[in-house]
């Protein structure tokens, strides 16, 4: 199979799952307005690269998707004009069960500054083969992720969007370039819980960089659970609990409440109010007697970036 450009103003190419879709001109060029999802029915392909070109005119977060599965459930790599320049410009952010995780996946494993225009059109490129993908703007240096959330399979190949954004000329080849340089591998603090019990559902695993994502385990429409961990001390002595969340969590030792908080995006520029899963985000300590104890985890999910847990004792 050769290198494919499909005309994204034909909308015989698309299977539409969007707000809006429209043929229009921008910057003397045919294009498709879209705000949602927009997938190739007639792609299907394990490895490969996709590259499109995109326009904005306000803020947007317009990308690709790969390894589509279902409108639900996708990978999914983005960039943001109207973060140009900060940490967050390039975005990986697979979408699992109907919803977006980038509070989940942050940090330099998945994000990375660049300069992201306004006003002209711009080439976003996406390289994946196995379980890494590189994600390119303008033939830039590539944000590499090293671990995809999906395991390696087949799907099909797509343009998103939240915000309307324009696309046009979606180039799909079946041989992916991948970089020699090497992302970020994730590592899994010191001392985190590595699963929980969820009531209703049973044990669940947490992903390599050490929260549960929940996501993975209830549908969309969900909207709280209760995680439980068993553990014992061999003597009376102090633990400390670190732990980070979305959205909003009460947490309880054999009973008694240690901590009651929500955790949310907010619109501003600061890293630590975008409501990221970090296990530096709260504190507290308390004096555990000798024996057999259980730690309760109920959280619930107010928005649709990313809700998960991760909690570290020590």
């Amino acid at each position: 199979m050769k290198p494919t450009t499909y005309d994204l103003t034909d909308r015989s190419n698309l299977s539409l799952h969007a707000q809006s879709a429209e043929a229009v001109e921008w910057q003397g060029h045919p294009a498709l307005k879209l705000n949602g999802l927009a997938i190739l029915p007639s792609v299907t392909q394990r490895q490969g690269r996709v590259e499109v070109w995109i326009g904005a005119q306000a803020a947007c977060y317009p990308g690709i998707a790969f390894r589509v599965q279902d409108e639900y459930n996708y990978e999914l790599a983005y960039a943001q004009p109207h973060t140009s320049g900060m940490w967050d410009a390039l975005q990986y952010d697979p979408v699992i069960n109907g919803t977006n995780t980038w509070q989940l996946y942050h940090g330099l494993p998945y994000q990375k500054a660049v300069e992201v225009p306004t006003g002209r059109w711009f080439k976003l490129r996406v390289d994946y083969r196995g379980r890494r993908v590189a994600i390119s703007l303008d033939g830039g240096a590539p944000l590499v992720v090293e671990r995809l959330a999906y395991p390696d399979q087949a799907g099909g190949v797509g343009v998103w969007t939240y915000l309307p954004a324009y696309f046009r000329d979606l180039k799909v080849s079946p041989v992916a370039e991948m970089p020699e340089v090497q992302g970020v591998r994730v590592r899994q603090p010191q001392g985190v819980l590595k699963g929980w019990s969820a009531d209703g559902v049973g044990e669940l695993t947490c992903e390599p960089g050490g929260y549960v994502n929940l996501n993975r385990y209830f549908p969309v429409e969900a909207s709280q659970c209760t995680l439980r961990k068993r553990f014992s001390t061999g003597r009376t002595r102090k633990l400390t609990f670190s732990f980070g969340f979305s959205d909003e969590l009460t947490l309880s030792l054999d009973g008694r409440e240690l901590y009651h908080g929500e955790h949310l995006w907010k619109n501003v520029p600061e890293w630590k109010e975008r409501g990221y899963v970090d296990v530096h985000h709260a504190q507290v300590t308390r004096e555990v007697e000798m024996g057999e104890h259980e730690l309760v985890a109920l959280l619930k999910k107010k928005e649709y970036f990313g809700w998960g847990l991760i909690l570290r004792m020590g």
